[in-house]
């Protein structure tokens, strides 16, 4: 007598530890406290790693107003040290848009970038926008693109990491903030000899002209600093942005001319 074998397909059991949810308030009490703690303490390692790593006047910066200080503002420079750090990717998916404009001749007056972040897998796990008008950068679409972008990334950080409370938008970006710092009266001392350092390291690594950057803030305070060891400590963080928005123009300019 033949014997029939019958295979069956393997069957799928739900394993009971892990419940799938369309929102993390249906979870088992126990599963949703332990994400909630896990993330608590990652968190914290984060905000630790945030404040040892991060330099002011370098990665992020305060501009001066009338009620003192304003909350820090991140700047590109820390956008890119916290993407490193959490290993994950900038990409820019409406550029492209932008390239074939360009190319066509079209008449652009405002530039909108979207910034996504990716994380190992290719997943999208936080976006931004940024947006710059032609205006700003007297026609110069290239300029404009790179502001946006740099908006957009630094957009994108804030919300993957939840550091709003912490940072705000690059202040410069931000409409009539600029003429308020320069309307107020800010009296303080000098930068430290560790700031003046800094300073002079900074020039040197993104290749700026010493004599230009001197010239610069010499117009700027109308002669009363001669020198860069004189700068006024509350106007330190603007001028080591300053140093990095030269440095990406020098970089543009030499793309262009390549």
């Amino acid at each position: 007598m033949e014997t029939q074998v019958i295979e069956h397909s393997p069957v799928a059991v739900p394993n009971p530890a892990v419940v799938a949810s369309a929102s993390p308030l249906d979870l088992p009490a126990e599963q949703f406290r332990a994400g909630l703690d896990r993330r608590k303490a990652n968190r914290r390692a984060l905000m630790e790693w945030i404040r040892d790593a991060l330099v002011e006047g370098v990665d992020y910066g305060r501009i001066p107003t009338r009620r003192g200080p304003s909350k820090p503002s991140l700047w590109k420079p820390g956008a890119e040290k916290i993407c490193g750090m959490l290993g994950v990717t900038v990409h820019y998916p409406t550029l492209p848009d932008y390239e074939q404009v360009a190319l066509h001749g079209v008449q652009l007056f405002h530039v909108i970038i979207r910034c996504e972040i990716r994380d190992a897998s290719a997943r999208v796990v936080a976006d931004g926008v940024g947006a710059r008008s032609l205006k700003q950068d007297a026609g110069d679409l290239n300029k404009a693109l790179k502001m946006a972008e740099k908006s957009a990334h630094i957009d994108a950080t804030l919300r993957m990491a939840g550091l709003s409370e912490v940072f705000t938008q690059d202040l410069e970006d931000m409409p009539g903030v600029g003429a308020e710092a320069k309307a107020t009266e800010i009296h303080g001392g000098a930068i430290t000899p560790a700031q003046h350092r800094q300073l002079e390291a900074r020039i040197r690594e993104l290749k700026l002209d010493r004599e230009r950057v001197k010239s610069w803030v010499q117009r700027a305070t109308r002669g009363t600093v001669q020198h860069l060891s004189d700068l006024a400590a509350e106007d330190f963080g603007q001028l080591m942005h300053r140093l990095e928005e030269w440095a990406e123009r020098d970089a543009i300019r030499q793309e262009a001319s390549a």
